[in-house]
């Protein structure tokens, strides 16, 4: 029998039933891994799969991330797209910075223009590193089940029954944690006192963080 799993939002197969047994005793594919072969009518968890209760699955293969290592995680993001932003839109602002102050020099009706057009620039900036964030979470979570800080720290994002999340999913999770932050980053806090570790961002969208290893 053939089989293929899921890794990361990506399918891998097929592979004989001795390679599966072979990873499942690595830990590489897991109880709650979602697996299929010819003849299922949907990917499953491998658990279910060989007779294993939904209920023992999650049980026995899930560790949560908690409110702390989450914190880390994110931290790391903030500095790569901080990094990334500075990259992209600190030669914007110089570039259109230099037009703005040639333009100074023409006198009063420059100076006029300055602050409109200063003002403009700042949109387009902000509008610049929103775009920059939604696709890093948008493109990380969707093609890698987590982005470079949950990655370094072994934890990666997943649906409530346990599989990888699609691009739509991840995008607006990205936009639930906006909610998050608003509310006194409330919506973070919660994380430290849901038995799943959920932040509400993670309630709305009905997805887990989970350690990976």
């Amino acid at each position: 029998m053939q089989w293929y799993y899921a890794e990361a939002g990506n399918r891998i197969g097929p592979i004989e039933e001795t390679e599966l047994n072979r990873l499942v005793t690595m830990g590489t594919v897991r109880p709650d891994t979602l697996v299929w072969h010819e003849g299922l009518a949907s990917w499953q968890p491998l658990g279910i799969v060989r007779g294993m209760p939904a209920a023992a699955v999650h049980a026995t293969a899930r560790r949560y991330g908690g409110f702390w290592i989450r914190f880390v995680a994110r931290l790391i993001d903030g500095i790569i797209l901080a990094i990334i932003n500075g990259i992209v839109r600190i030669p914007f602002m110089m570039m259109f910075g230099a037009g703005m102050g040639f333009g100074l020099d023409r006198g009063l009706r420059g100076g006029l223009l300055f602050g409109p057009a200063m003002a403009g620039v700042m949109g387009i900036s902000t509008l610049i590193g929103i775009a920059l964030g939604t696709a890093y979470d948008v493109y990380f979570l969707s093609a890698h089940g987590a982005t470079p800080g949950k990655m370094a720290l072994g934890l990666r994002v997943i649906r409530a029954d346990g599989g990888p999340i699609s691009p739509m999913l991840a995008l607006a999770r990205h936009f639930a944690e906006w909610i998050s932050a608003i509310i006194l980053l409330i919506g973070y806090i919660i994380a430290g006192f849901d038995p799943e570790k959920r932040a509400l961002h993670d309630r709305i969208c009905e997805t887990r963080v989970i350690y990976s290893r």
